[in-house]
C-alpha cells in the first residue's frame, strides 16, 4: 500500500474466492496452468452449448456448425484469456446456457444461471443484458434474475461476512481511477484515448454506458412485442453489454463467442459477412495490443464494437421479410402451446 495500478488484493466478488480455493492448494505455476485450462474448457463448453442450441436452418451444411465454433474460439479474447489467467469464459457459459433455457421455456433457470455466472466473474459486463431482461418484462425471467442475485448476496455473506462484503465494495470502488482507460476494449476507451484518465473521460464513458443500457432495454421491449425477434435482439443486447461495460479488456471478448455462433446460424446467405465482422473485432484488438491504443484513432476494438452493435441493432429492428418465398422462422421463447395445454 498504497496501490496505484489497480492490483487490489482480490478483484473478484467474494463467492469467486470460494471457487478458486482448490487450485490454491497447488504451487503457483501448476495452479496457473490448471486455472487457464479450466477457463478454456468453460469457453469450449459454452461454444458447444451455443452450437447445439442455435436455430440452424435444416438446409445449412453441418460444416458451418464446426466453422462457427472454430471461429468463435479463434480470437484475441481466447489468447488473452489464456495469457492472463482470466475467466470471462464463465460469463460466456452463463449466457450460452441462459439462451438455451430460454428457447426451451426454462425461463427461471436460464435467468438464475446468467446472473450467477455474471455475478461471480464479471458483473460489469452484464449491465446491458440486465437492461434487456427488464425491457423484455417476462415475469418468470425477472423472478429468476432476482433469485440469482439473492443467491449471490447470501453466498457472499456466507463466505466473508457483512464486513468483508463492505470492505470489498469499498476497495473495488476506490480503484476506479487506477486502470488505464486507453487500454480498455469498451466505449470508455475512446474518451480515455483522447483525454486520458480523469473525470472528463469517466463522465463521457458513463454517458456511453447509459446509452448502451437504454438501447438494450429497448431491444428487450421489442422482444416483448415481437417474440420472433428474440435471437437478433439478444445478439444486439450482448454486443451492447460489452460495449457499454465501464471496465472491459481484450479477454472479455470471449463473452461474445456464443453470440457469434447464434449470429452465423440465423444469418442465412450473410454468414460469411458475420464471420468477417468477428474477424474485424479480433483484428482491431490485435492492433490495440501491439500499439497500445495510441491516438488517433484510439482503441480500434471499441470502434469495431460500435460498428457491430449498430449493425446488430439495425438487424434486430429490420422488418422480418420472407426469403425465397419461405416465411421467416419464429423464435418465441417460452412454453409451446402443447406444453401449455
Amino acid at each position: 500500500a498504497p496501490v496505484h495500478n489497480g492490483a487490489v488484493p482480490f478483484v473478484d466478488a467474494p463467492p469467486a474466492a470460494v471457487l478458486v480455493t482448490p487450485v490454491t492448494w497447488l504451487g503457483l505455476d501448476a495452479a496457473y496452468r490448471l486455472w487457464t485450462a479450466l477457463s478454456l474448457a468453460l469457453l469450449v463448453i459454452a461454444v458447444v452449448v451455443a452450437v447445439r442450441s442455435a436455430p440452424w436452418p435444416a438446409a445449412i451444411p453441418r460444416v458451418w456448425r464446426a466453422a462457427a465454433a472454430t471461429a468463435a474460439l479463434a480470437s484475441m479474447g481466447t489468447w488473452t484469456l489464456l495469457l492472463q489467467g482470466q475467466w470471462a469464459s464463465l460469463t460466456a457459459l452463463g449466457l450460452a446456457l441462459a439462451y438455451r433455457d430460454w428457447r426451451h421455456g426454462h425461463e427461471v433457470r436460464g435467468a438464475v444461471i446468467l446472473v450467477l455466472a455474471a455475478g461471480v466473474a464479471k458483473p460489469h459486463l452484464a449491465l446491458g443484458l440486465a437492461a434487456f431482461v427488464l425491457g423484455w418484462g417476462r415475469r418468470r425471467v425477472i423472478l429468476g434474475a432476482v433469485a440469482g442475485a439473492t443467491g449471490l448476496v447470501i453466498a457472499s455473506l456466507a463466505a466473508v461476512g457483512a464486513a468483508g462484503v463492505v470492505a470489498f465494495a469499498g476497495l473495488a470502488a476506490a480503484q476506479g481511477g487506477a486502470w488505464d482507460l486507453r487500454k480498455m476494449l469498451s466505449f470508455i476507451a475512446i474518451p480515455g484515448s483522447v483525454a486520458g484518465n480523469g473525470t472528463t473521460s469517466e463522465v463521457i464513458g458513463l454517458a456511453g454506458t447509459a446509452v448502451a443500457i437504454a438501447v438494450a432495454w429497448r431491444l428487450g421491449a421489442l422482444v416483448r412485442r415481437r417474440p420472433d425477434r428474440f435471437d437478433r435482439a439478444l445478439i444486439a443486447a450482448a454486443v451492447l453489454s460489452l460495449l457499454g461495460a465501464p471496465h472491459a479488456y481484450t479477454q472479455d471478448l470471449v463473452m461474445l463467442a456464443p453470440v457469434l455462433v447464434w449470429a452465423v446460424a440465423i444469418a442465412a446467405e450473410h454468414r460469411i459477412a458475420v464471420v468477417g465482422l468477428w474477424a474485424l473485432i479480433t483484428a482491431a484488438a490485435l492492433v490495440d495490443f501491439v500499439e497500445g491504443g495510441a491516438f488517433p484513432p484510439g482503441q480500434l476494438a471499441a470502434w469495431a464494437l460500435i460498428a457491430v452493435a449498430v449493425a446488430a441493432c439495425v438487424e434486430a429492428w429490420r422488418p422480418a421479410l420472407p426469403r425465397h418465398g419461405v416465411a421467416p422462422a419464429v423464435a418465441a421463447p417460452g412454453p409451446t402451446p402443447a406444453a401449455v395445454g
